[in-house]
């Protein structure tokens, strides 16, 4: 057998749904392994059913990553309808937003089936920097599930936004204080990741600076990069309003946008790796609940070794939810990155850490230790 054949009926025969990557990586193997001229009808001449529907998944993706929107489609339609179609889609939802072609390849995840909200976060988080409108994005969404048409419209708002801002070395609040009223928190979301990395992590400066309307400038970020963790999903807590931000995670929505402003600069203190756990112990006390559960969050996935100390003098806190994480992060030590309670729905110090916007590599033949929170966010 071929190494080409090989790949593909290796893919067809059960490998793993492609890896989220913000970024253009290298051709998976598989996909490596198709001719250039590989096409919809030339998978057709496949002797095998399994090499058949693996060549048209790796050549709508191979279509979709150049941006090439008439093939990819033929691709997907070329397959039974099932699982392999709907990873079709999948595929080129994520590849088609990667360049460029982000209403198409929403278009892909509303077909995606079952993997139709990961295949909308992956998409929405890797369009790239333009200068199209937000509405442009926006007008993709009406072809997702109705169920996840809001959630879509919130990762989209907060990707262009993102692109606007981070990284581009100058946070301007008269900028992000204009934002229409539907994009206001995102808009205070991205403007404060940039203004924390500016002023090297100073919350009280980039306060400051916002309610000064003064301008910040910097270096530019070649490849904007970040940590980000998945939301903690505490009684009382999951219920909360929440905004989407980075790679698939989310923070709480203020109640007023000068409490929302808080919240927004120290999830951009989580963002900023430099970052270490002592800047939000001052929040921990905080009396404004959502600003303590952000500062919670943080604080326990981080390290430092008066963690144990702080967290125990906290574990009678009246707020249910402050006890909750407190009790979580005492039971299995969460900020020398343990694994969180399983009871509790937690995803934050067992997720995987990794680089923001790190190209897709072949996946370890042996589980990654258990580590603390991801890094990982896209870069735009």
């Amino acid at each position: 057998m071929t190494a080409r054949r090989r790949a593909l009926a290796g893919l067809a025969l059960g490998a793993a749904l492609a890896a989220c990557a913000p970024e253009a990586a290298p051709l998976p193997p598989e996909e490596a392994a198709l001719p250039d001229n590989a096409d919809p009808a030339r998978c057709a001449k496949e002797p095998f059913e399994q090499l058949r529907v693996g060549c048209l998944v790796e050549t709508g993706a191979r279509a979709a990553r150049e941006g090439n929107v008439e093939a990819t489609e033929a691709s997907c339609a070329a397959l039974p309808e099932g699982t392999w179609k709907d990873e079709c889609h999948f595929r080129a939802g994520e590849e088609l937003a990667r360049a460029g072609e982000e209403v198409a390849g929403l278009s892909h995840c509303g077909r995606a089936g079952r993997f139709a909200t990961f295949c909308t976060t992956h998409a929405g988080w890797g369009i790239p920097v333009s200068d199209e409108p937000v509405d442009l994005w926006l007008s993709g969404v009406p072809s997702l599930p109705e169920a996840l048409r809001e959630e879509g419209a919130d990762i989209l708002r907060s990707r262009w936004w993102y692109n606007r801002v981070y990284g581009t070395g100058t946070a301007d609040p008269a900028v992000a204080k204009a934002a229409p009223p539907d994009q206001a928190a995102h808009a205070r979301g991205a403007w404060a990741i940039e203004a924390i990395r500016l002023l090297d992590g100073d919350h009280a400066a980039a306060r400051a600076a916002w309610a000064a309307d003064t301008v910040l400038t910097g270096a530019r970020l070649d490849r904007p990069i970040g940590r980000y963790d998945a939301p903690f999903r505490i009684d009382g807590e999951v219920e909360l309003a929440r905004v989407r931000t980075f790679g698939g995670s989310a923070r709480l929505l203020g109640e007023t946008p000068e409490e929302d402003l808080d919240i927004a600069l120290l999830e951009g203190l989580y963002f900023r790796e430099a970052t270490r756990a002592d800047p939000f112990v001052a929040f921990l006390s905080d009396p404004r609940p959502r600003v303590r559960y952000t500062a919670i969050r943080a604080y326990r996935t981080l390290n430092s070794p008066d963690a144990e100390a702080v967290l125990t003098a906290m574990k009678d806190d009246p707020d249910p939810i402050v006890a909750a994480h407190v009790a979580d992060a005492l039971q299995y030590r969460t900020w020398e990155g343990k694994r969180n309670a399983p009871g509790l729905d937690t995803f934050g110090a067992a997720g995987p850490r990794g680089v923001a916007g790190a190209p897709r590599g072949p996946k370890p033949e042996k589980p990654p230790p258990e580590r603390g929170p991801r890094r990982d966010a896209p870069a735009p």
